[in-house]
């Protein structure tokens, strides 16, 4: 995994994530969309996307085929050369009509100029969850040097759906990875059925959509403590800090 993105983080949100002690990319950057992106880097596991629609009529027109406006959605990383890596995934999820986008890294906007190749699904491989796989031209673009968060925050270690695990089983073919007692794992990061929260239900604000959660590794929960707006959990028989985000968006459940 390479980002997890989700909307609804306007600045009033990003603002209340800074306060307890996350450090933003310092650069935010536009996409298609009238979206505005701003970025958490961690020293392990994916980035962390909060996107702020600026103008809804344009997001509308860009919502490409097989994404529900607004859900959320998952970055997969393809390793090698992008039309070898890609072509392999047409031919073994050509059932989910997959289908190509290309955005070069400079100004320039030809198809063969260096950049990103995205390949899309038009059936999703999680249900109300925009999944998509990325290959890179080389040399790719440099990932920008993890922060030191104030609050301990290590990486991503786990995402949360309110999903069964069968529901789970298309990404796992794709990510070529064994659902094991309903847990696959990603790269280092547990994708797990809601099932795992089900005696201490997360967060109390209802959810759009199935990725309930985005589970973080902190070096203690010393920072969340008493925090305004964290609650204080038990996850899997451990404690746990909850932060809720916004009804679109996953929450962040941070464990030590």
């Amino acid at each position: 995994m390479s980002n997890i993105y989700a909307h609804g983080f306007d600045r009033d949100q990003v603002a209340a994530l800074e306060a307890l002690g996350f450090t933003l990319r310092s650069e935010a950057s536009v996409y298609a969309g009238s979206q505005l992106c701003r970025f958490i880097d961690f020293q392990i596991g994916p980035s962390l996307e909060l996107i702020e629609v600026e103008d809804r009529q344009a997001y509308q027109d860009f919502v490409p085929a097989g994404m529900v406006p607004y859900s959320p959605g998952i970055s997969l990383a393809a390793p090698g050369q992008p039309d070898v890596a890609l072509a392999a995934y047409e031919r073994q999820f050509f059932a989910l009509e997959p289908y190509r986008l290309h955005v070069p890294y400079g100004e320039s906007t030809g198809q063969r100029s260096p950049g990103w190749h995205y390949l899309n699904f038009a059936h999703p491989a999680v249900r109300d969850t925009f999944v998509w796989v990325t290959a890179y031209d080389e040399p790719g673009p440099p990932r920008p040097e993890p922060p030191d968060h104030a609050n301990g925050i290590i990486g991503v270690v786990g995402l949360l759906f309110d999903l069964t695990p069968g529901d789970l089983a298309c990404l796992a073919r794709l990510v070529d990875a064994p659902l094991e007692d309903g847990v696959l794992t990603v790269g280092g990061v547990a994708v797990m059925g809601a099932s795992a929260a089900d005696e201490h239900p997360l967060g109390e604000r209802g959810k759009t959509f199935p990725l309930r959660a985005v589970v973080l590794r902190a070096a203690s929960l010393d920072a969340f403590v008493g925090a305004v707006g964290v609650r204080q959990m038990a996850f899997m028989g451990r404690p746990a800090a909850l932060v809720e985000t916004n009804p679109l968006a996953w929450d962040l459940l941070v464990v030590a």
